[in-house]
């Protein structure tokens, strides 16, 4: 669903705007202001996917390709696209990466049509980033990254240890780092750890290390040129 920061100063327009926006589905929320300074705060307040700015802005000292900036400096992962009457501004406003620049007047079915697409890329992006596919037997399995405890690697075949059970792939662990958030280390050659479910990491041997995990029986080894790079990770989040 679509959280939408709306910059317009003409009130008329910004209600035109507005109307149109919560008629589409996929629109949760709409907060809209004529002020550009009042749009950097909204903008620290809340936490907009969407952000739409005219930019000539009659009652400001900033315009709305400057408020785009100083948005881009703390979220740059909200889509922003800007609407205006003025083609002028189009190359200066690729330093915020703006998904589309529409010139005004719009034509109300490929804007609805633009939205709508921002919230399906919204989707996916959110799917991706929350579950992890892997694959068995010619079957495909969604699991919850937050679920993931560690993997294994044995006998050609990774095990995905989980808060829901084991569930095995047919990848080897070099294919599956590849695709994993940067929650997920190679500890050893034969395991990944998800850094955030680690209870503690204790010396076995000269070179290794066991790690144990909240409320899990299954433990994993970390060799000890992996300790290190746990280490700075720790202490990098810390």
């Amino acid at each position: 669903m679509l959280n939408i920061l709306l910059l317009e100063d003409d009130k008329n327009t910004r209600d035109f705007f507005k109307k149109l926006l919560l008629e589409i589905p996929e629109v949760a929320q709409v907060l809209d202001t004529g002020s550009g300074n009042e749009a950097i705060e909204l903008a620290r307040l809340n936490n907009f996917n969407l952000i739409i700015l005219d930019i000539e802005l009659n009652e400001d000292d900033i315009n709305g390709l400057e408020v785009a900036k100083r948005i881009y400096s703390f979220n740059q992962e909200a889509y922003m696209v800007f609407v205006t009457a003025y083609s002028r501004y189009a190359v200066d406003s690729f330093a915020v990466h703006p998904y589309d620049y529409i010139i005004k007047p719009i034509v109300v079915e490929e804007f609805v049509n633009l939205i709508k697409e921002i919230a399906n890329k919204i989707n996916t992006n959110t799917f991706q980033n929350s579950y992890f596919p892997i694959k068995s037997e010619g079957e495909i399995t969604y699991l919850p990254i937050k679920d993931i405890i560690f993997i294994e690697a044995q006998n050609n075949k990774a095990i995905f240890h989980t808060r829901k059970g084991m569930f095995y792939a047919n990848s080897s662990l070099d294919e599956i780092s590849k695709n994993l958030t940067n929650q997920f280390l190679r500890v050893h050659r034969s395991y990944i750890a998800n850094i955030e479910q680690i209870y503690k990491v204790r010396p076995v041997y000269d070179r290794s290390y066991d790690i144990e995990f909240w409320n899990y029986e299954h433990k994993a080894r970390m060799s000890r040129n992996h300790f290190k790079r746990y280490k700075e990770l720790v202490t990098l989040r810390n």
